[in-house]
């Protein structure tokens, strides 16, 4: 009796730790279920698992989660995800395909309407709600609880950790190039452009944070709800400018944006923003492309797919440059000097991407730093001295824009 007791008792504990997913580490009882995430108690293992957020499935990506996926949306377009069935959009999956898929759980980054969650609620689909983080503290907590709601508590926070830590210390492998960089590159990303304004990515964006990665200054970064004017746009002078498709040409048409640096120098890059948003290992990705497009000396380690990188400004914004006066034989402006040319020297210097200050009468040190770029990169013996050759390219529609790729 007493060993019949024993077994049972055995037993019993066996299906206990069966049943709670129990897991000793270092002697310490860890459990995976059941898991807390947000507002959802999860009791247990969900069998099958659709993904209707591309930033959500691109976490779990980077997790090495994607084999535990039944389903996704179609914004979900990795690679990785093109096996699985769609079930349409984010916003409204389709419900007999849920049925059919025997789906019991869905992630996603948007809260359903309430028609949409009553009948989720009537098919017995849990479904966890996650933003996109705006930090890296936030998206660490991204990771664990999206990896909990696939894994469990223990094992996925703990896949969880580690791979977040790969997409950190990859960003940090990036920002180091840069560490003894003293040159303040400026650039921004432009969402869209209406009128006399435009959507850029701010201080609160996760974007922003990658800008900081890729060693740039966001002339956005300080803006509080990320919508700026033409005239800060023009004041900012980005030297690069991301934005999403289509908006390029919208910068093109403006008359009052032909000054700007990155457009006469051709650095404008069209980025789709859900690429540029994405927060498993795109994020690397988005950064090293941003590097490497704005460091004339960093080379790009990542592989881009082709059809993501679009440069739009090859047409160079110089057509129809007309020269503020023309340069005599025997006249050169140099270090110290005080004169009305130099201001239209070092504007024409600001729009060919080689002179980060502001065009005054001074023909200072920095303005023969910009000088001398531009000699080097236009076949003129650099001297620093806006001398007769140098002003005959630079006031001509055959000056070449500076060029840090």
């Amino acid at each position: 009796m007493k060993k019949l007791l024993a077994v049972l008792t055995a037993l019993g504990m066996a299906i206990c730790m069966t049943a709670c997913n129990l897991i000793l580490k270092n002697n310490e009882q860890q459990y995976d279920y059941p898991v807390t995430v947000g507002n959802l108690v999860l009791e247990e293992p969900a069998e099958n698992i659709a993904v209707l957020s591309g930033n959500i499935a691109d976490i779990l990506i980077a997790c090495g989660y994607e084999g535990k996926l039944s389903a996704r949306s179609d914004e979900c377009v990795q690679g990785a995800l093109s096996i699985l069935p769609s079930l349409g959009t984010p916003d409204s999956p389709d419900f007999n395909d849920l049925r059919e898929l025997d789906i019991d759980l869905i992630l996603t980054d948007k809260c359903f309407d309430d028609e949409t969650a009553e009948r989720l609620d009537k098919l017995g689909v849990n479904y966890l709600v996650m933003k996109s983080a705006a930090d890296l503290d936030a998206l660490g907590k991204l990771y664990s609880n999206a990896a909990a709601a696939v894994s469990g508590g223990y094992t996925g926070k703990m896949q969880a950790i580690t791979s977040f830590e790969k997409v950190r210390s990859a960003l940090e492998a990036i920002r180091v190039n840069f560490a003894d960089e003293d040159i303040v590159t400026t650039a921004c990303y432009i969402y869209d452009m209406r009128e006399d304004e435009c959507t850029v990515a701010y201080g609160s964006d996760f974007a922003d944070k990658l800008f900081e990665y890729a060693a740039l200054t966001n002339i956005a970064g300080g803006d509080d709800d990320g919508v700026i004017g033409i005239d800060t746009l023009l004041k900012g002078n980005p030297s690069a400018i991301f934005c999403d498709s289509g908006v390029y040409e919208k910068l093109k048409a403006n008359n009052d944006l032909r000054s700007l640096k990155a457009l006469s120098s051709g650095n404008v890059y069209e980025l789709p923003s859900k690429y540029f948003e994405m927060q498993g290992m795109t994020c690397v990705v988005t950064t090293d492309f941003l590097a490497a497009k704005t460091h004339k000396d960093y080379v790009q380690t990542q592989q881009w797919p082709d059809e993501l990188e679009t440069k739009k400004s090859e047409e160079k914004v110089q057509e129809e440059y007309v020269p503020p006066f023309e340069p005599q034989e025997g006249i050169y402006y140099t270090i110290g000097e005080s004169y009305a040319p130099i201001e239209a020297i070092e504007q024409r210097l600001i729009a060919l991407g080689y002179f980060a200050g502001d065009a005054d009468t001074e023909f200072t040190e920095e303005t023969a730093a910009a000088v001398t770029l531009f000699q080097e990169q236009n076949g003129i013996e650099p001297s620093g001295v806006a001398d007769y050759d140098t002003l005959k390219v630079l006031l001509s529609a055959d000056a070449k824009a500076a060029n840090y790729n």
